[in-house]
């Protein structure tokens, strides 16, 4: 995600209690491929 997210989503994401997953990584440069595969496995 670049930057925050909408206040809509926002509240989805409080409600939901993911606020601090939409939070973290802010300010570094995610490797999507590495994810990938770290999801995969």
């Amino acid at each position: 995600m670049h930057g925050l997210p909408s206040s809509l989503v926002e509240n989805y994401l409080r409600e939901a209690g993911f606020w601090h997953v939409a939070t973290i990584g802010r300010g570094y440069k995610l490797d999507l491929k590495l994810i990938s595969v770290l999801i995969e496995r």
